[in-house]
């Protein structure tokens, strides 16, 4: 049994992020570092302490970014390998995307934004359709191992 379509697509698109990851932490770090070099030409009261700030959230938030992106990676060559801890982390990853986008679209109903609520909407029905897609019983024996596999069959 090869790898299935899907998969593959899932695999490909932790790929993706996590390459958009690695060029946004080292951007958020990069930044960071601006904004402090731009904040203490500026002068003035509490500058330096502003721009030292400044500094230390854009390396903290880059290299948060970075190592998510690093997950990523692992869980995409995981899934590309039919690893079967991929798949769980996968559909893990997926219900707290969903939880977190339900929590954001209470937070939209509350400030009424049209467009919001169909975005959160749309990536809930992603996530929703990422864990139904890797608990299918032909997605699930494809991460089996081969000796189970053949002993199932």
């Amino acid at each position: 049994m090869g790898r299935p379509v899907g998969v593959t697509i899932l695999a490909i698109l932790d790929f993706i992020g996590a390459a958009f990851c690695l060029l946004g932490g080292i951007g958020m770090i990069l930044g960071g570092g601006f904004i402090a070099t731009m904040m203490s030409q500026q002068g003035g009261q509490g500058s330096a302490g502003a721009a030292g700030f400044f500094a230390g959230l854009g390396a903290v938030a880059g290299v948060f970014i970075i190592i998510m992106g690093g997950v990523g990676a692992l869980v995409g060559f995981g899934l590309w390998k039919l690893k079967g801890w991929a798949r769980i982390v996968s559909i893990v990853l997926a219900g707290i995307g969903g939880a977190f986008q339900l929590l954001g679209l209470l937070g939209t109903l509350a400030h009424f934004n049209l467009f919001a609520v169909v975005w959160s909407l749309f990536w809930i029905a992603v996530d929703a359709l990422i864990i139904w897609y890797l608990l299918k019983p032909e997605v699930k024996a494809a991460f089996q191992s081969p000796q189970i596999r053949a002993a199932s069959a």
